[in-house]
């Protein structure tokens, strides 16, 4: 009980199991940080395979779009306050950045908390595929780094006639 519990989840992960945070008494060192983005953003990301062959027809279809939550403003703020949480929101990135600083507050809260974050499957998808993306093109280079970087400290460390040697049992000239 005196260390803080984090929970992270999406909301339609949060709706589906709504119901357990009114069957049990959590205690104050619970948090909880949902990212509330309309509907199951993960089936509508630019890879998955429900976006790529129905595209916009995922929403309703695969990813729950317009589900009861449908990132209303109030609906989790009333919730969570009757059943005695602290209620935190932010919808751009200055009120994340006020609102993560008493999410992570360190030290123990009156009430356990509900930090709500409003974000856009868009934007998600976009982030996922640039992270993606970069990282791919992160290790083509690092490879190309090392594979430099690597024939320079072998020919400093062995004799041209070595260096020859080496490529004769590769196969090159």
């Amino acid at each position: 009980r005196d260390k803080i519990h984090f929970c992270i989840l999406g909301d339609l992960t949060f709706f589906y199991n709504l119901n357990a945070l009114g069957n049990r008494n959590l205690d104050k060192n619970f948090r909880i940080l949902l990212i509330n983005n309309g509907g199951g953003a993960e089936f509508r990301l630019y890879s998955h395979p429900g976006q790529i062959l129905l595209g916009d027809d995922a929403a309703p279809y695969v990813a729950g779009a317009g589900h009861s939550g449908n990132k209303s403003p109030d609906l989790l703020r009333h919730y969570a306050q009757d059943l005695g949480f602290e209620y935190l929101t932010a919808s751009n990135k200055d009120e994340a950045e006020e609102s993560i600083k008493r999410f992570l507050t360190p030290e123990l809260t009156d009430k356990p908390i509900l930090f709500e974050v409003f974000t856009d499957y868009h934007d998600e998808s976009k982030a996922l595929e640039l992270i993606c993306n970069s990282r791919k093109e992160t290790k083509i280079v690092v490879k190309q780094a090392v594979k430099t970087v690597s024939k320079r400290v072998i020919k400093k460390l062995i004799t041209p006639r070595g260096v020859k040697i080496i490529k004769s049992l590769m196969g090159k000239k």
